[in-house]
């Protein structure tokens, strides 16, 4: 009786220390939730683990698209199905073999977005990284509401990173170019870059190819020139080509090969001796008619050259144009360090026929051992002639920007060219300003919407010319907005003077 009393006694003790343990336990744990144990989820409910097979499980986790691109490159845009961003740029593309080669092509219509495509993701972001940048700039920008020369589109944002455009006026006293200095055709000698530059020159400005005896008056005209100025202590310039092709040098004509005299020689060289001395008097003036202005140099890091001033017909801009890219591949064959070049054309029709379609043509097959990358802009594919050397440009370009093109024959241009599917043609017409099909190498086209920063925005600005608030009144005197205290309260004049 008494062992049984003192067992129940135990039990009691028992379940006494046991029910003060639990509530001290209880105590413990809600006080400790207000602790660091309970800021990392110690005490979060856990649930039993839940076994399944891997065909149930699969449901649960959603596709999940795959980046476009790989993170190596620069900021592109946007991919408007997924919404990772587009990196690439056409050198990081050509080292991880994504595209076979460094060069571009834009394509679109005015006011979609390629002009401030190549101005951001081409020129800023490349500047960025060390590389060098240089523009040929054809298309013309007003000065908006403020007063000034019409000048390039590039020229304001040349200016706001630090850099003065090369301005060709064909102007008296405007900047000039020499095709026979050396430092654009990279030697004093007589070489290969000397004689098919000034042969792209002169079958410009004839507008058919030279004849074999044209040709040579021409190398021995050349020979000449630079033998008597070197003699004389200059640079020899287009006017002494002229001279001697019209009046051939007796001691320059002895050390050719065959028995033709002076007489011979002039013969030859007459019909395009009296061309070239035609156009440098007229719509080459003051453009390659004497020696190189010494402004002009395309090793710095940005360089801008605005041709904007030239007239479009004529043999000015594709004269200029090849001078400058004889002169940007001599110069990127002297640099000891290969640095990446990049050479924006902005109207890329001027690639469609002539002389610098040519010179340009050998470039791009040559850009790989150059460490040069042409970018190109279009507006309508459909232009280009199927057999003009602008074709083989754009199909061995490694990149390509498509934006819209709202004519069907336009779009449809597109996607034969690049092998894009069918459903690629609404897409084409149908784009939004900024928002293009990129298509890198033989992959897929990427859907894609350019972004850009707000100082990119500001210097990439090509309206200030359509949304200017520049007036006139009736007897034509212009004025700013700001002239006025209401612009918007213009009072007309009745002829007697008298408001109307």
């Amino acid at each position: 009786m008494v062992n049984g009393q003192r067992a129940k006694t135990r039990k009691k003790g028992a379940a006494a220390s046991s029910g003060a343990g639990a509530s001290a336990e209880l105590w413990l744990r809600e006080a400790r939730r207000w602790g660091w144990l309970d800021f990392l989820g110690a005490y979060d409910q856990q649930l039993a683990m839940l076994r399944s097979t891997t065909s149930q499980t699969s449901a649960l986790h959603l596709a999940v698209a795959g980046a476009p691109t790989s993170a190596f490159g620069l900021y592109a845009g946007d991919d408007l199905i997924t919404g990772w961003p587009v990196f690439h740029d056409p050198i990081e593309g050509y080292r991880a073999k994504n595209v076979g080669s460094p060069n571009c092509v834009s394509i679109g219509d005015v006011g979609f977005g390629k002009s401030s495509f190549s101005k951001t993701w081409i020129t800023m972001r490349n500047l960025t990284l060390g590389r060098r940048v240089v523009i040929v700039d054809k298309k013309m920008q007003t000065a908006g509401d403020t007063d000034g020369e019409h000048e390039g589109e590039y020229a304001a944002l040349a200016r706001g990173l630090g850099v003065e455009p090369i301005r060709f006026t064909g102007e008296a006293g405007g900047l000039r170019i020499n095709p026979l200095d050396p430092v654009i055709t990279g030697s004093d000698r007589l070489t290969a870059s000397h004689t098919d530059l000034l042969k792209a020159i002169l079958e410009e400005v004839i507008g058919e190819s030279l004849s074999a005896e044209e040709r040579k008056a021409l190398r021995v005209a050349r020979d000449a020139a630079v033998t008597r100025a070197h003699e004389a202590g200059r640079i020899a310039t287009i006017h002494d080509v002229t001279l001697y092709l019209l009046q051939p040098d007796e001691e320059i004509v002895g050390q050719q090969l065959g028995h033709y005299g002076v007489e011979e020689y002039a013969a030859w060289g007459r019909r395009v001796g009296f061309a070239l001395e035609e156009c440098i008097e007229g719509e080459l003036a003051g453009l390659i008619d004497g020696e190189t202005s010494e402004e002009i140099r395309v090793n710095a890091g940005l360089t801008v050259f605005d041709i904007s001033a030239l007239p479009d017909s004529g043999p000015a801009v594709p004269v200029v144009m090849a001078i400058i890219n004889t002169w940007l591949r001599s110069t990127l064959l002297k640099q000891k360090s290969a640095v990446p070049t990049f050479f924006v054309v902005e109207e890329g029709w001027h690639l469609v026929e002539g002389s610098f379609a040519k010179v340009s043509q050998q470039n791009t097959k040559k850009s790989r051992g150059l460490a040069l990358s042409t970018v190109t802009n279009y507006q309508h594919l459909s232009d280009v002639p199927a057999d003009s050397p602008a074709i083989a440009t754009i199909k061995e370009a490694g990149t390509i920007a498509l934006f819209r093109q709202a004519r069907r024959e336009d779009a449809e241009a597109c996607q034969r060219l690049f092998g894009l599917p069918p459903s690629s043609i609404d897409l084409m017409m149908n784009l939004e300003q900024g928002c293009c099909l990129m298509k890198i190498g033989n992959k897929p086209a990427v859907l894609m919407r350019a972004s850009r920063s707000s100082i990119e925005a500001r210097l990439a600005d090509t309206d200030g010319s359509l949304l200017s608030q520049a007036r006139v009144d009736l007897q034509g005197d212009e004025f700013s907005a700001g002239a006025h205290e209401d612009p918007t309260d213009l009072v007309l004049a009745a002829p007697g003077g008298e408001e109307a």
